[in-house]
C-alpha cells in the first residue's frame, strides 16, 4: 500500500552558485535522508527514484486539500534538472526557474542572504513501512518512491534547514559555561585559599555554607 507524502529539504552548505540571467540555482537539495516528520529515506530508495525527479515540475507551495489535484499555471515556477545522490545526505539538483516570475527576485535574495527562509518539499506517492523503536513511538522507512508529482518551493522544509542548508544554530554564549571560565574560577578560588590564615590542623574550622552552593558557583562563573 502506498501513501502520499510531503517532505521538505534545504541544500548543502557552501558558496551559492547562481545564474541570474538564465534563472538557475545550482546544487540545491530537494530531499534529505532524514525527515523532521520521522521518516528515513535510504540511499537505495533515493537512487532508484532519480529518473522520476529529473525534470520534475516546481510549484509555489503545496496544493490546498487533495495532493493529487491539478495545479494552477500561476503556481508553476520551474523544474528540477541534473539530479544526483550524495550518499547519506540526499538528492541534489539544479533548479531552473523563470527569472521574470513575480517571486524570482525574492528567491534570489533569500538564496544569497537568508537561505533558511525557503526550501524544497516533494509531493510524492511512496511505499512506507512503519517501525517501532525504544526511542521513537513511530518511525517510517520509505521503501520505494512510486510517483513524483512535483518538488515544490515552500517556507518550512522538513528534511533540511534551508535552501543551501546552513550550519546548525549555535548555543547562546550567555548560557554556556566554558572550560576556560571554570579553570579561571578554580585558580581564583585557589589563590584566595592560599592567602587565608593557616590554622592548626587540630583546630576545628568552619566552612561557610555558600562554598557548597551550586547556584552561587554557577553565578560566579557567568560573571
Amino acid at each position: 500500500m502506498t501513501e502520499i507524502l510531503y517532505e521538505t529539504a534545504y541544500s548543502s552548505s557552501g558558496a551559492v552558485k547562481i545564474d541570474r540571467d538564465a534563472g538557475i540555482l545550482f546544487g540545491v537539495k530537494i530531499i534529505g535522508c532524514e525527515s523532521k516528520n520521522g521518516r528515513h529515506y535510504p540511499n537505495e530508495t533515493l537512487r532508484e527514484a532519480i529518473p522520476m525527479y529529473e525534470n520534475a515540475k516546481v510549484n509555489l507551495d503545496h496544493p490546498d486539500g487533495d495532493a493529487r489535484k491539478p495545479r494552477s499555471y500561476h503556481d508553476r515556477f520551474g523544474m528540477i534538472r541534473n539530479v544526483h545522490l550524495r550518499e547519506n545526505d540526499g538528492l541534489y539538483a539544479d533548479f531552473w526557474f523563470n527569472p521574470k516570475h513575480a517571486v524570482a527576485e525574492q528567491l534570489l535574495w533569500d538564496a544569497e542572504h537568508s537561505p533558511e527562509n525557503v526550501g524544497f518539499s516533494h509531493n510524492v506517492e511512496a511505499v512506507v513501512r512503519r517501525q517501532q523503536s525504544a526511542t521513537q513511538q513511530s518511525a517510517a522507512l520509505i521503501e520505494k518512491i512510486v510517483t513524483v508529482r512535483s518538488v515544490d518551493l515552500v517556507a518550512d522544509p522538513a528534511t533540511t534547514q534551508g535552501l543551501f542548508e546552513s550550519v546548525p544554530p549555535q548555543r547562546n554564549a550567555a548560557d554556556a559555561v566554558t572550560l576556560e571560565q571554570v579553570e579561571r574560577l578554580l585558580e581564583e578560588r585557589f589563590r584566595t585559599f592560599q592567602q587565608r590564615e593557616v590554622k592548626p590542623m587540630c583546630r576545628e574550622q568552619s566552612v561557610p555554607e555558600s562554598a557548597f552552593d551550586s547556584k552561587a558557583f554557577a553565578a560566579a562563573i557567568r560573571k
